[in-house]
């Protein structure tokens, strides 16, 4: 860029480039890269600028853990590619995806070269990532990113109301208080969802029914209660997702033949706090062994994980595209099937590019 062009108004022009060209223009002069590179600029590169949403998938194939990043836009799913993975991520057995925000993806596994639980905060997009030592007992584990700070926070609840938030900045864990008036017994049952700076986890009861959502604010760390026993009449099947940035409760019906898609409102009533969206019907999958959502795409249109009987002895994996309004499902493998043994299963996460980690070190911290 000119000489002759202010610095002032390069940085406005270059605020507006995106991620793959700003990791290339960190090289063209030590005053751009340390703009790039500075604090402020990721913040405001994160926060105001559209970038491309990707769909991450990770499976396993011949024992080995893959992932692979789709661009989830209109030309859905033909743009995928591999992302690079840290040596430390790679080391981990079975990593489960906890969940992604803000451009980061938060793992977890056990590292039996190392013999230590770790948590990975992994950008795919500038192939960055950080790992952070995990204490052994837990009931429940929490990621996502203060929309305030920017700040990366993990939250370990280790009993019923012990729970502990670890800050990527300070780089220690410390306790929380939960102050919450729950019944004994009750247990995390699914995944975690991160939505608009809040963390929500599901909960069930003795009985085995999931009435409860645990929510924890990341801006105030503080946690709070959902009842959803007034919303849905049958709540022993449930799971919850995210879907066009809004929560999402799936209820499976006992037979196993649809699930109910119902999006969590804001009005504050709880006997209006969830509104049925539609319902898939996995009539038309009569081949399938096993099946169930993995998520959404950026669209709205869920992601369904199929299990089906193969021959030799093997069972097909696959995931397919799944349309409400014609109960039709495209499938994302078409160009690239696999056999997987019927023990190994999907994981889906959805990501959009950005430049958080670029300004941290690669490092395993204590």
């Amino acid at each position: 860029m000119s000489d002759n062009v202010p610095f002032e108004l390069q940085v406005e022009i270059i605020k507006r480039v995106p991620i793959k060209s700003l990791l290339q223009f960190r090289s063209v002069s030590k005053q751009w890269k340390s703009l790039i590179d500075s604090s402020e600029f990721i913040t405001h590169h994160t926060l105001k600028q559209s970038q491309l949403h990707h769909l991450l998938v990770r499976y396993t194939k011949r024992s080995e853990i893959k992932y692979i990043s789709i661009v989830d836009d209109d030309s859905f799913p033909r743009h995928k590619f591999s992302p690079t993975v840290s040596p430390t991520a790679k080391l981990l057995t079975h990593p489960r995806m906890i969940a992604s925000s803000h451009g980061l993806v938060c793992l977890c596994g056990f590292a039996y070269d190392l013999k230590k639980h770790l948590i990975v905060l992994w950008n795919p997009s500038i192939r960055k990532s950080v790992e952070i030592e995990l204490p052994n007992k837990l009931n429940a584990l929490g990621f996502g990113v203060c929309p305030k700070t920017m700040d990366p926070k993990i939250v370990r609840i280790t009993r019923r109301t012990n729970a502990q938030v670890y800050t990527l900045s300070s780089g220690a864990w410390r306790r929380v208080s939960m102050n919450l008036r729950v019944p004994p017994g009750f247990t995390f049952c699914s995944y975690q969802v991160v939505i608009d700076g809040i963390i929500y986890w599901i909960t069930c009861n003795t009985s085995g029914s999931c009435d409860k959502l645990i929510s924890f604010d990341l801006t105030n760390e503080e946690f709070g209660v959902i009842e959803l026993q007034d919303s849905i009449e049958d709540p022993e099947h449930l799971c919850i997702s995210k879907r066009k940035e809004s929560l999402v409760v799936l209820n499976y019906d006992k037979s196993d033949v649809a699930c109910v898609v119902w999006m969590m409102t804001k009005n504050g009533d709880p006997k209006s706090l969830l509104t049925k969206l539609f319902t898939v019907s996995f009539n038309a999958f009569h081949d399938s062994v096993y099946h169930r959502i993995v998520g959404f795409r950026k669209n709205g249109e869920p992601i369904i994980e199929r299990l089906c009987s193969g021959d030799g002895g093997f069972r097909v994996t696959t995931l397919e595209v799944y349309e409400p309004c014609v109960e039709n499902s495209n499938d994302l493998w078409t160009n690239t099937p696999f056999m997987i043994k019927c023990d190994s299963f999907f994981m889906t996460t959805s990501y959009t590019e950005s430049l958080l980690l670029l300004n941290h070190p690669d490092s395993i911290i204590h």
